[in-house]
């Protein structure tokens, strides 16, 4: 006989809570619903994707490697699809 039993999500909707501007970028912060962690949302050093992190002074390093880089990383990617 199948069980027929409905599972109910017993989590909470995470939070977005108000960015923090540092260096003239926007670092998005979230409350997650479930674990409570404040996440920040920087720049990943390998390839500048989104990247999130309980840490801020993490992002905040992000934002600094970003801000040096993102010229080289956009001429290069230029270049490679000419």
């Amino acid at each position: 006989m199948i069980d027929k039993r409905k599972f109910r999500y017993k989590g909470t909707k995470s939070e977005i809570l108000d960015p923090i501007i540092y260096k003239d970028y926007k670092i998005k912060v979230l409350k997650h619903g479930n674990t409570g962690h404040t996440l920040y949302c920087y720049p990943h050093k390998e390839d500048f994707e989104p990247c999130w992190t309980m840490d801020l002074e993490t992002a905040k390093k992000g934002v600094l490697y970003w801000q040096k880089n993102k010229d080289n990383v956009l001429e290069s990617k230029v270049q490679s699809t000419h």
